[in-house]
């Protein structure tokens, strides 16, 4: 008896051993000391794919919060590079920054990417410079880098005088224009068209570089065009909304340096391809007037610029219809597609 009693008590150890009869409990959700490796100096863990946005004006932030600076707006069918998720949120690659997007609005793509060759082939970059500021800045700087600048005062800057008593210097920031209708804002007007620019360009494989995400910044003409030059960008494009003298004036006009500037000379045919596609595709698709390429060394971005560069004016605020339609949304996106149109135009040419 006393055997068969030890074996019952032998075969049940082992059926309890094995997991015959019993009830699993769950495992534990509390984060364990090898979890806690896997997460970053930031407290997302470590992912590496491939997420698409799941609808228009997705926001895409600085920082991991609802209330964070907003980087970039995408419409859907983005595709962004995920790198972490934490508490909702998801940390995506763009442009070569760290930004975050509510995981959300996103989901797991299975789309093939390319490989980094294969992106060395295709990619370009692109410098987007959304003109003016909130403050102006009438200090002078040189308008072109062959200038002989006089010498700066203790402050560090250039003597306020006029042009005329400094030849070759122009006012770093002038004021913008402001809408006739509306009241907006040129530097408000930019900014909006450079977002929505932007996020097309991203959408279509391109590197971006803003000279600003804000409006509150303190960056010279020049100094934007030296920030292109550091971005390594292959193209630059200024984005501006200025007033007339002439309430008629509508339209979208483009401006490149002249055939004989001491510093952009040399590139003053792939200059004029650039603004001639970008105006053409814009005008295609806004329906605007086409108000043709106008060539002047005054523009003190343009003469720093170590790339093809084009200022593209988008419209005119001291005009009632270019004014009230550069306060549209749906318009001012039409405007991107036209500009990324005709950057694609450009390099499919340059490429071929």
């Amino acid at each position: 008896m006393r055997k068969k009693l030890a074996l019952l008590l032998i075969l049940a150890f082992i059926m309890v051993a094995g997991g015959c009869g019993t009830v699993e409990t769950d495992k534990p959700t509390e984060t364990t000391a090898e979890d806690d490796n896997l997460l970053d100096s930031d407290g997302f863990r470590a992912v590496k794919d491939y997420v698409v946005t799941l609808q228009n004006d997705v926001n895409v932030r600085k920082t991991p919060e609802t209330s964070g600076e907003i980087y970039i707006t995408l419409d859907a069918g983005v595709n962004l590079n995920r790198t972490g998720v934490k508490d909702g949120w998801a940390r995506v690659l763009i442009n070569g920054g760290i930004y975050y997007v509510e995981s959300r609005f996103v989901e797991e793509t299975t789309i093939k990417w390319a490989t980094e060759t294969d992106v060395e082939k295709v990619s370009h970059i692109v410098f987007i410079d959304p003109a003016k500021q909130i403050t102006e800045d009438l200090n002078y700087e040189p308008m072109s880098p062959e200038v002989d600048a006089p010498e700066l005062t203790d402050s560090g800057e250039y003597a306020t005088a006029t042009s005329a008593q400094m030849p070759g210097m122009k006012k770093k920031m002038t004021a913008g224009a402001i809408g006739v209708n509306t009241g907006n804002f040129e530097y408000d007007v930019t900014m909006s068209v450079a977002n929505y620019l932007n996020a097309e360009l991203v959408k279509r494989g391109y590197t971006v570089f803003l000279s600003r995400s804000t409006n509150n910044v303190n960056i010279s003409n020049a100094k934007r065009a030296q920030m292109a030059n550091a971005s390594s960008a292959e193209i630059y494009i200024k984005l501006e909304a200025p007033k007339s003298n002439d309430p008629s004036a509508s339209g979208i006009l483009g401006f490149i340096a002249t055939s004989t500037n001491s510093h952009t000379g040399a590139m003053y045919q792939k200059n004029y391809e650039l603004c001639y596609d970008v105006l053409q595709t814009t005008c295609e698709q806004t329906g605007a007037t086409r108000m043709g390429i106008y060539e002047t060394d005054n523009l003190t971005s343009l003469n720093y610029c170590n790339m093809p560069a084009t200022v593209l004016s988008v419209g005119f605020l001291s005009n009632n219809n270019d004014d009230i339609a550069l306060s549209m949304d749906d318009y001012k996106k039409k405007i991107a597609i036209g500009i990324a149109n005709g950057i694609d135009e450009y390099f499919e040419s340059i490429d071929n």
